[in-house]
């Protein structure tokens, strides 16, 4: 069974195999493929409930795709809630990994695995991106408000609306270009993006295997009601063909699922602070976020944002990004100070969280989502935030 890891994780011979599949596919075709294909059936799968189960069939075709030229091949995941407050920032946009803003009168994107690619569909043109705020991109959804959504959503449409109106569009609108497109599957950085919202899918499922991992509501485009035998968009595999892992088709997990599995803590101890293994003893759960969150929200409060760290528990640990995730500043009590230049990091110079980005009402039509569900969505995570910052706070993915 394969394992789909952090892309921050991967060694350089794990990368390079990637990247090698990667440039294989997309001189054979395959990359015009995937973007033409999703275009066309682009309606059908968004702002509908086929959007998770199709994405998840859509990104393993492209992953048996890449394993033709390397069977070792996984696709990897970007946890992009951790570069939140300057996504233009993260490493997974460097040189290195998939190349950054585009560039010139066209904005050609000109480093990383898809330099100077050339696109023949749906016009010849090269690769583009054009971050949203010029040079930089306009913050994201953080590792707060995903653990919050994960543990409020109850049903899969909760969960489905929740993640398709925000952390998907804001990164697809950040990086814009050919990702503001619905033939954005030419960029590399989609497939990237959506295994880390099968991830999350899938951690959500984990959390309770017996009653959601078949779970499905909602209704079909049709307006009829949506059925676990209902066809996958563009095949005749119906949707509960995809549902679990390690399964059928679906013959992978994820490293966080894994290790939750084998070991709850695991989570918790293989966070790295400031770069560098962590050498102190482990942490106790709830982790120092966590206990920030628990100490300094109202029992009303916490109850309404994060019901599963109410009385004090920890929750989940696959319902909680808040351990899962990597922080760019380890607080000063989460610190050893061996690991550390001094001074400490300085928590009273980290800023308020900023809300997250409105999606335009053009992305929201195009997704075929509803304009008010999406900005009552967009309203109440300002209020999570807003209730964050009155509480004083201190997020560990601000700098």
């Amino acid at each position: 069974i394969g394992l789909r890891k952090d892309v921050r994780t991967l060694s350089a011979t794990e990368w390079q195999a990637y990247a090698n599949a990667v440039a294989a596919a997309y001189n054979d075709n395959w990359v015009v493929w995937f973007g033409y294909y999703h275009n066309k059936v682009a309606d059908l799968v968004h702002g509908t409930s086929q959007f998770l189960v199709f994405h998840r069939n859509f990104i393993n075709s492209y992953e048996y795709i890449l394993q033709r030229y390397n069977p070792a091949v996984t696709v990897p995941y970007w946890n992009m809630m951790v570069d939140f407050q300057n996504p233009a920032n993260s490493p997974v946009l460097s040189s290195k990994y998939l190349g950054g803003n585009g560039v010139g009168a066209q904005g050609c994107v000109s480093t990383g695995i898809a330099s100077s690619w050339s696109l023949a569909y749906p016009t010849p043109h090269c690769l583009t991106r054009a971050y949203n705020n010029g040079t930089t991109i306009n913050s994201w959804y953080s590792p707060e408000f995903v653990t919050s959504f994960m543990q409020r959503s109850q049903t899969y449409t909760d969960f489905r609306t929740s993640m398709e109106n925000s952390v998907h569009g804001a990164v697809h609108l950040g990086l814009n270009g050919d990702m503001s497109t619905m033939h954005s599957p030419m960029d590399p950085v989609f497939f990237m993006h959506h295994v880390n919202i099968d991830r999350l899918y899938a951690q959500w499922q984990a959390v309770k295997p017996d009653t959601r991992t078949f779970m499905y509501d909602g209704v079909n485009p049709s307006g009829t009601p949506v059925s676990v035998s209902d066809s996958i968009v563009g095949t005749s595999a119906p949707v509960y063909s995809v549902m679990r892992l390690g399964y059928g088709t679906m013959c992978y997990t994820y490293d966080t699922i894994q290790a939750a599995n084998g070991n709850a803590s695991a989570l918790v101890n293989k966070r790295q602070m400031g770069g560098s293994p962590r050498k102190c003893r482990q942490r106790p759960s709830p982790s120092p976020a966590v206990q920030q969150i628990i100490k300094k929200l109202e029992p009303k409060v916490l109850a309404k944002y994060y019901p599963s760290f109410a009385g004090g528990r920890a929750g989940h640990p696959l319902e909680n990004e808040l351990v899962a995730t990597n922080p760019l500043q380890p607080m000063a009590a989460d610190a050893c100070a061996k690991d550390f230049k001094a001074p400490l990091p300085n928590e009273n110079m980290r800023g308020k969280m900023p809300h997250p980005p409105a999606l335009p009402e053009s992305w929201i039509k195009m997704q075929r989502s509803n304009v008010a569900e999406v900005r009552a969505l967009e309203k109440a995570a300002a209020e999570m935030v807003d209730a964050l910052n009155t509480a004083n706070y201190l997020s560990p993915y601000m700098v």
